[in-house]
This record gives structure tokens, C-alpha cells and sequence, in this order.
């Protein structure tokens, strides 16, 4: 399965999504891992991917280009082009909570994990 994790920019619990993953995993083989960049998860969901043998798929906001709407466009891309079979949600804010409703207005499944 293809799973996209995302979570608010400043989301840090890496205990919390080691424990998402790991929950998901049991019921549903992970074979790609999708993410964002974040400088808070992204090594740890990249260390959970490798113990469990699965592909990582990066995609960090481009600030430089793009400058505020860095994270939209990130998202969209991350949603139409890496083409997840499902999106686990951290608690984040409004981009985190967009990505969501784009991925329902997609058909993709949702779960929204962690406390907020």
C-alpha cells in the first residue's frame, strides 16, 4: 500500500507517528511511504520505512520557488502525483486539514491519527 503521512509543519511527536505507522502496518503492508520533508519527522518516518522495508517518496516544500504557497502546492503535487491508496493525518493546521478534504474530494481514504 502507498501511504501519504503528513502532519503540521511544527508536528514533532515522532513517538506518536512511529506508533500510527506501525498500527497501520499491522493491518495493511506498507510498501511506500509518502511524506513531506518535515524537519521534525521526516528522518523518523524515513527510519520507520527503512526498518520495514519500504520505498520513500520525498517531497520537501520548494520555499525558494514558490515562498508562501510552498506547502499548498507540495500538497496537491504529493496527492495527484505520487498517487496514494491512503493519507494518515498528524495533528496539524489549515494546509495539513486541506490536504485532507483535496484527498476526500479525490476518493482517497483519510485517517486523521495522534491527539492534537
Amino acid at each position: 500500500m502507498r501511504v501519504l503521512i503528513c502532519a503540521g509543519r511544527h508536528y514533532a511527536d515522532s513517538r506518536v507517528c512511529r506508533q500510527v505507522l506501525e498500527a497501520f502496518q499491522r493491518l495493511h503492508p506498507v510498501q511506500v511511504v509518502i511524506h513531506g520533508g518535515s524537519q521534525f519527522l521526516g528522518a523518523h518516518i524515513e527510519d520507520w520505512a527503512r526498518e520495514n522495508a519500504a520505498h520513500i517518496v520525498r517531497y520537501p516544500p520548494n520555499w525558494q520557488h514558490h515562498g508562501k504557497q510552498a506547502e499548498r502546492l507540495r500538497n496537491r503535487f504529493m496527492l495527484t502525483d505520487s498517487r496514494p491508496d491512503i493519507v494518515l493525518a498528524l495533528p496539524g493546521g489549515a494546509d495539513t486539514e486541506e490536504l485532507l478534504e483535496q484527498a476526500r474530494s479525490q476518493g482517497l481514504q483519510t485517517l486523521s491519527a495522534g491527539n492534537p
